[in-house]
């Protein structure tokens, strides 16, 4: 397509991101924190969202809490009318979590997590927690309007947008596609999607349930030789079977899901009333690069898999906390070189983890004597410390570390850094010239934190890191029990760098210049 093809401009936005849904919106509101004009897309009208109940785990709410957000989604899911019955169907099986429905994890008591169990929240409220956000913060949303086509070059993209009153285009310096697992962002930007077809088909639904016969549906999971069935406290039904799915584009209906139950649970079933019904396989797919140019790629754009663990809306949240930082201050002008390609250095390989653990979890949950035989291998090895914390870290986000890359790709200097550098910064009380406060609250603004603690020398490193205060919240701070004499926490809770001696100046600066660029570079 050539630039000739496009209607004429009409607006220019630092950044235009395609799909308002959850990630776009957290998206949104990350660059909002830093001033950069932002103009969000969204194909679909106001108000509608997914028939879906959203996951979010202790990584996720750790970085909530970062921005001031943990105590409103706290709030909206206590307002839940099916809260209590949620939370009685997560204390009978006595854990947090579940790996492929053995629902074990988060029985370990190593390293206790800081957001000891997750939030429950159907996907429209979501969507509307991070768009009043995102909103009020002063991102463009605007619904109705999909992204269908873009042209890059050197100076920013050119995208092509269907409204109701037919086709227009808006500048940006740079286009971040969050609108699914169909991308149109990727595939005119030409990044491909390799992985793994469907071997499997879940339908998912909600309706009243009538039973033929003297039998009953269970409740809660239920594995059988034809497969799994699900019955969830709000009142949807999912049935799993192992083959792949005829006419996958044909919508879902309640028939369908209807004699998919009864394949599974031997209950003839019919379905009234029906809310909704949908399909899904168990496809992993992800895409080749997270940047080409201009063009980004976040949330089901740039990886799908199977909602195993319920992962997917975790790992986009996550992208989306991990880009805007480095995205604003490539806008801002102040990122060093290699800042905005440590997105995809860093992001990449956690979703092609969190693929493999679907894929893993899929073949763990397959019918048969074999798999009978190993889930209860695997059952005992989550009785053990050691497994069961391994993989709490991995469904949870919660052993995450991003391994400190050069200067030149965007991370700190040299070899032999501290520790602790790439894992997330935990929280704690700190008290400042202002009073008692926590690690959490002082990275709000969005901005790289450095807090330096007694015994750092700390007059001289707040002296030294001067030239980078408009971009860096610089905290002289005591605390009862610091992660180290001091800290550059990078602006989504990860450290970026530490020091447990007296800090030295050029080892400071050196620190800076790489994760914040130069002095004073800041526009």
């Amino acid at each position: 397509m050539t630039t000739t093809e496009f209607p004429s401009v009409g607006e220019h936005f630092d950044v235009v991101i395609a799909g308002g849904g959850p990630v776009g919106l957290a998206l949104a509101a990350e660059l909002r924190l830093h001033g950069v004009t932002t103009l969000v897309l969204e194909r679909g009208p106001r108000g509608v969202g997914e028939p879906r109940v959203l996951a979010l785990h202790a990584r996720t709410l750790e970085t909530l809490d970062r921005r001031g957000l943990l105590a409103e989604f706290t709030r909206a899911e206590e307002s839940l009318p099916d809260l209590d019955a949620w939370r009685g169907q997560l204390d009978d099986h006595g854990a947090r979590g579940h790996f492929a429905g053995l629902h074990q994890l988060g029985r370990h008591t190593a390293e206790p997590a800081e957001q000891p169990r997750g939030l429950t929240l159907p996907h429209q409220v979501l969507k509307d927690l991070l768009a009043g956000r995102a909103e009020d913060l002063g991102a463009v949303v605007r619904h109705e309007h999909e992204v269908t086509g873009l042209e890059q070059d050197a100076d920013g993209v050119t995208v092509r947008v269907r409204t109701a009153d037919g086709d227009a285009a808006v500048r940006a310096d740079f286009l971040v596609g969050c609108d699914g697992g169909r991308s149109a962002v990727r595939k005119d930007a030409g990044i491909d999607f390799p992985g793994t077809g469907p071997s499997l088909v879940s339908r998912m639904g909600r309706g009243t349930v009538e039973v033929h016969g003297d039998g009953e549906l269970p409740g809660g999971w239920r594995r059988s030789d034809g497969g799994w069935f699900m019955r969830m406290a709000d009142g949807r039904i999912a049935v799993i079977e192992w083959h792949e799915p005829a006419d996958v584009e044909d919508a879902a209906t309640g028939d369908e899901l209807a004699a998919a139950i009864e394949r599974v649970t031997g209950q003839r079933v019919t379905l009234t009333d029906v809310d909704f019904v949908n399909r899904f396989t168990d496809s992993a797919r992800q895409a080749g690069r997270y940047r080409a140019g201009r063009v980004l790629l976040a949330g089901d754009a740039a990886h799908i898999h199977f909602p195993a663990g319920g992962q997917g809306v975790n790992l986009g949240l996550q992208d989306a906390f991990n880009l805007g930082w480095k995205l604003a201050a490539q806008c801002r002008g102040w990122a060093p070189d290699g800042l905005l390609d440590s997105y995809h250095a860093e992001r990449h390989p956690v979703a092609a983890e969190v693929l493999d653990n679907t894929r893993a979890q899929v073949a763990l949950m397959r019918p048969g004597p074999q798999v009978d035989a190993l889930r209860a291998l695997f059952s005992r090895l989550l009785g053990m410390e050691e497994v069961n914390k391994h993989l709490s870290d991995v469904i949870y986000g919660t052993g995450i570390r991003y391994d400190a890359l050069p200067a030149a790709a965007g991370g700190p200097p040299g070899p032999g850094g501290h520790p602790r550098v790439g894992t997330f910064a935990r929280d704690l009380p700190v008290t400042t010239a202002n009073g008692p406060t926590r690690l959490a609250e002082l990275l709000r603004p969005g901005r790289p934190l450095l807090l330096c603690f007694d015994g750092s020398g700390a007059d001289g490193a707040l002296k030294a890191a001067a030239g980078w205060a408009d971009r860096v919240t610089i905290v002289a701070a005591t605390a009862p029990d610091p992660l180290a004499a001091a800290l550059l926490v990078r602006p989504d809770g990860y450290l970026a760098w530490a020091s447990d001696g007296p800090v030295t100046e050029e080892g400071l600066r050196a620190a800076l210049r790489a994760w914040c660029g130069a002095e004073g570079a800041a526009s």
